[in-house]
């Protein structure tokens, strides 16, 4: 027993040996320096000091880092810091375009600005009076690239003499090798005096000093420093502290005269000069008393600059520009603080919303008219909801609110309902009023999900089920929708492989002459024919080409199939005097892409512009802008005929339509299929084609099944229509038999009916 005791405690030290061993090793840290006092001092001989030196040396005690000073020019650093030679560079400002290439510490160290100093016969007090001067800049410094833009904007070009630091910019002025130099106010204020040099009136670029390393170096580093920075300021009596006091308010060395300790000697023998060396020792204390006073004033100027920087980044970091409400960060913090309070017996809503059109309005209007509808969406939702409730911007048009204490899912739905009725009435921008509405998908804590991934992940999943179905709704979410959200994705991917792997087809549906009953033209309507599931409709798949764009390329591809068949119909002698139609979506005006495909498809196929007809729907008066008007005169002008599909169902705009290049309108086979049986259908009917005859357009009659129907729209003056009764879509090969009638002379005669029932 006493064997196997040993044995134990043997194992376990050898391996404890090494781990303890890893423990105990401290992490090597490479760190750039240059001299640019009080933030970093290098002397020959001596190591680093300064303010970011004494932060750096509390963190690498706490962090157990050994660190190792690189001493170099401020533009070598920058080479070696890119090069991965150091791992962390002190004491180099922020800007937009090096947080490209370095990692910054989100804390910074201290706050800085330029100054400019001339020599005493150099005449600069202005930045107009740089022009053609000789002006010393050390390499690399922000302060310097700042400068040298901002006298370009003046008109003020000067001649930059690069030097390796700011002692060599004084040094420089001195010796007349230049008229005037760019430091910064740190530097200045602590050897600026002690040179011959005169500060003139010129101060600019105030910047941020912070701890930077490279993209390829650990992020560990960086958050190190980030962490200690932030206890640091935290707390008054640190080190950090305590160093900008040491550094900022130390007296400036030659301040006091070297003669001073002959003077305290002469007192002693010398009785007559002792009211006048009193005196003396007086001004030079009130001198330095007035020195430290400076320093202690500008110490709390940066205290508050720090204070206000910190809020402003922190506004930043959790806060949307647009609206100013918090972002995703922001909810983030919110909603996992709400989840960690939740008590068993409590319930929590989260709504997921996403505002429905804004693409047609940024399109259709511009970005800047999109981005005023997002903020005045907000304000509306502020409006509606309660105290309690949290609203969100989380990016692009979706705002999340966070409902807490739900009692029942009903309570939620009101919220919901309550922010769908504030965007009812319209929205003025500008000059315009816009309709918009919302789609809100809610998930419940803990129905649906316990953690905020799957929280969102859900009230997602439900908002696409309300956009699906026809948006300006609330949706709950149940599981089902999950693999709803999983064969959305797989038709997505099946489609776009459908389109390059030949899987589509054409099928046309006759477009008849309701009086004559010859075909006059006929409608090019895509199919699909996937190996597995065999054909599918277009009901089945183009909505979500229209959220993906894939039915721009969708688009084109029958736009171009179908010019194709009827070319070759009219080569062998069919359909010569028939048009085809073809549907487009709004999306194809982007760009004045839809004006590109077609002329594009023409030129290919050869088909005459006149045998084109292209379909759109209402919803193009939602984009209507000067692109979309000059592609819809453009393609008139080419001789494309054009016709507003389903009106009457989305967003009628008599001025527009008055306005609009169109050919002719297609009356929507919802209304058709309730005439002539329902009263106000009838109305509607009647009312298009009365309105259509005064504007002088044709009107095309959709789903017409019957030969009530047929007898109704006939006899009021409906000219053409299409539908079952006349002929369902069909294949190329299968329409030959109706071409070949047509070109007979013979007529479309519907199937149950004899042969002189339609006269």
């Amino acid at each position: 027993m006493t064997y196997r005791i040993f044995l134990l405690s043997g194992l376990f030290w050898l391996v404890s040996l090494p781990l303890a061993y890893a423990e105990s090793t401290p992490i090597s840290v490479r760190v750039g320096v240059f001299d640019n006092p009080p933030i970093i001092e290098v002397r020959p001989g001596s190591p680093p000091e300064g303010i970011a030196i004494d932060v750096l040396r509390e963190v690498a005690n706490q962090e157990g880092w050994e660190i190792t000073y690189v001493n170099d020019s401020w533009d070598r650093l920058l080479s070696q810091l890119d090069r991965g030679e150091i791992d962390v560079l002190t004491g180099i400002a922020y800007t937009p375009e090096r947080a490209e290439h370095y990692r910054f510490t989100q804390q910074s160290l201290i706050g800085n600005w330029g100054m400019v100093f001339r020599h005493a016969g150099a005449p600069i007090e202005s930045l107009p009076d740089l022009k053609g001067m000789r002006v010393a800049l050390m390499k690399g410094s922000i302060h310097s690239q700042a400068l040298v833009e901002l006298a370009k904007q003046f008109d003020a070009p000067f001649i930059p003499v690069y030097v390796d630091s700011y002692a060599d910019v004084l040094k420089a002025i001195v010796e007349r090798r230049a008229d005037a130099g760019a430091v910064n106010r740190v530097y200045a204020a602590l050897h600026a005096h002690q040179t011959d040099v005169v500060v003139t009136g010129i101060v600019f670029n105030p910047v941020f000093v912070h701890y930077a390393a490279s993209l390829q170096a650990s992020s560990a580093l960086i958050a190190s420093l980030d962490r200690h920075l932030t206890t640091l300021k935290a707390d008054p009596n640190s080190v950090y502290y305590k160093s900008l006091r040491h550094w900022l308010e130390a007296a400036p060395e030659g301040r006091v005269p070297d003669w001073l300790p002959w003077a305290a000697a002469i007192v002693f023998s010398l009785l007559a000069l002792t009211l006048s060396i009193v005196a003396l020792l007086r001004y030079q204390v009130q001198r330095q008393t007035g020195e430290l006073s400076r320093r202690a004033d500008l110490l709390q100027t940066e205290v508050e600059q720090r204070e206000r920087a910190e809020g402003h980044l922190n506004k930043l970091a959790y806060f949307d520009g647009l609206t100013q409400l918090p972002n995703r960060e922001g909810f983030s913090l919110t909603l996992n603080k709400a989840l960690s309070e939740l008590d068993e017996s409590e319930r929590l809503a989260m709504l997921f919303i996403d505002v429905d059109r804004l693409k047609n309005v940024n399109d259709g209007l511009g970005h800047g008219a999109g981005d005023m509808l997002l903020q005045q969406v907000a304000l509306r939702f502020q409006s509606v909801l309660r105290g309690q409730d949290h609203l969100s911007r989380f990016g692009g048009d979706e705002f999340v609110v966070i409902v807490p204490s739900v009692d029942t899912p009903e309570e939620a739905e009101r919220v919901a309902n309550r922010l769908l009725q504030s965007l009812v009435l319209p929205i003025p921008i500008g000059s315009t009023q816009i309709y918009t509405s919302a789609s809100i998908g809610i998930a419940l804590v803990p129905d649906d999900a316990t953690t905020m991934e799957t929280l969102i992940k859900h009230a997602d999943t439900a908002m696409y089920q309300a956009k699906e179905q026809g948006g300006n709704r609330c949706r709950f979410y149940h599981t089902q929708q999950t693999a709803r959200v999983v064969e959305r994705l797989t038709l997505d991917t099946r489609l776009r492989q459908a389109l390059e792997w030949g899987e589509l087809l054409l099928h046309f549906q006759p477009i008849v002459d309701l009086n004559s009953q010859r075909m006059v033209g006929i409608e090019a309507l895509l199919r699909w024919e996937d190996p597995s599931l065999g054909l599918v409709m277009p009901g089945a798949f183009i909505a979500a080409a229209e959220d993906t764009g894939l039915i721009v390329p969708l688009g084109e591809w029958v736009l171009e199939a179908g010019c194709a068949q009827l070319r070759a119909w009219q080569k062998q002698g069919r359909a010569l005097h028939m048009t085809l139609a073809v549907n487009v979506s709004t999306r194809q005006f982007e760009g004045r892409r839809l004006v590109k495909s077609v002329e594009q498809a023409l030129a290919r196929t050869g088909l005459a512009a006149e045998c084109l007809e292209l379909e759109i729907t209402e919803n193009v008066m939602l984009i209507m802008n000067d692109d979309v008007r000059s592609s819809l005169d453009s393609l008139r002008k080419m001789g494309v005929r054009l016709a507003l599909d389903d009106f009457g169902t989305g967003y009628s705009s008599l001025s527009y339509l008055k306005q609009l290049p169109f050919h002719s309108l297609k009356i929507d086979q919802s209304f058709v299929a309730r005439i002539p049986g329902e009263a106000g259908d009838v109305q509607l009917v009647t009312t298009i084609l009365a309105l259509a005859k005064g504007l002088d357009l044709q009107v095309i009659a959709e789903g017409i099944e019957t030969q009530a129907q047929y007898d109704f729209l006939r006899a009021n003056g409906c000219e053409f229509g299409q539908g079952y009764l006349m002929s369902r879509p069909l294949p190329a090969d299968q329409l030959l038999a109706l071409l070949d009638r047509d070109a007979a002379g013979g007529r479309i005669i519907p199937a149950s009916q004899d042969p002189h029932a339609l006269t």
